[in-house]
């Protein structure tokens, strides 16, 4: 396993490679302070499902070197290959939307994923809130029949109002056809020679009111027709998938996340018990009777002031 620095990033976490080259999966995720434990169960659940050498780049949000030493320290498999932390600013995305759903701009960061692997032809992007069942070679080498990208269809776009959305709002001519940019296998030859990170850039800013679900959004339109459609197991609800679901990826979508005190849905014994395989064994949310929980449901509910003052600006402009 060797372990490389990126951009900006002055700390010296190195060691020996123990497996040959060859084929290789490259996984790309952003990781933030508050999802650390979901990036070390994403990581690590793929590590442990794959077949051949995986590679993971991190681009980070706001981690320490602490945090980074313990994810890498949560991911040392046989199949490990190399680590590349990649420190990105928030700065770049500091004029994008964000909403009551998702407050962070982090997850803008996956725009500049072309830029970032640069010497990296294929790689396949996960959220930091999923549980990886199934081999990911499978999708490291999946013809893409000269699209872009692969991506499963949303299971949220079923509902009238949702197509309405997506065919007013974002201008898309088969509102059927939305993914979710949760998990993506990303063909970066293609992304850079079309120019899909700037074109995406533009779209998060020019729009920025229309983008309800932020950088998704942006992808969806961006790529319309330049993506291939994933078996939904590789994306699947952890409300859609059963209690046996050991086929695919497992996505805990929502505000609540296994790690938090308020959770109550399933997986969660699952989920810790990949968790119990990392750095942080043994850890779990803080309860305090209740209060954590109350306090986690409450500090969700609250807008930012930007958010408010983009839900007035609406407001004016729809009167």
């Amino acid at each position: 396993m060797a372990i490389k620095t990126g951009l900006n990033q002055n700390a010296e976490l190195n060691s020996i490679s123990k497996v040959p080259r060859g084929t290789m999966v490259n996984i790309v995720i952003v990781a933030t302070a508050n999802y650390l434990w979901g990036a070390a169960v994403t990581v690590r659940s793929a590590l442990e499902a794959c077949s051949t050498t995986l590679n993971a780049y991190v681009i980070s949000v706001d981690l320490s070197l602490a945090d980074k030493q313990q994810l890498s320290n949560s991911w040392q498999t046989s199949n490990l290959g190399n680590i590349t932390f990649i420190d990105f600013d928030l700065d770049k995305v500091n004029k994008f939307r964000s909403t009551l759903l998702v407050k962070s701009k982090s997850p803008y960061a996956r725009f500049f994923i072309p830029e970032y692997l640069a010497d990296v032809s294929r790689c396949i992007y996960l959220d930091t809130d999923l549980i990886v069942c199934s081999d990911l070679n499978s999708l490291q080498t999946l013809d893409l029949q000269g699209k872009s990208s692969a991506c499963v269809i949303d299971g949220g776009i079923s509902t009238p109002e949702q197509q309405q959305r997506l065919r007013v709002k974002l201008k898309l001519q088969n509102p059927l056809q939305y993914f979710n940019s949760g998990v993506m296998v990303i063909d970066l030859d293609a992304w850079r020679r079309r120019q899909i990170q700037s074109k995406a850039l533009d779209i998060a800013l020019d729009n920025y009111d229309l983008l309800d679900q932020m950088d998704q959004d942006a992808l969806n339109i961006v790529l319309a027709d330049d993506w291939v459609i994933l078996d939904p197991k590789w994306n699947t609800s952890k409300g859609k998938a059963d209690a046996n679901f050991s086929d695919g990826i497992i996505h805990f979508l929502g505000k609540v996340k296994p790690w938090h005190a308020d959770y109550a849905a399933n997986f969660q014994d699952r989920w810790f018990a990949l968790l119990d395989r990392t750095a942080f064994a043994g850890e779990r949310p803080v309860r305090l009777l209740g209060i954590a929980a109350a306090y986690q449901k409450f500090a969700r509910s609250i807008p930012t002031l930007e958010m408010v003052k983009g839900k007035l600006r609406r407001l004016m402009r729809s009167a």
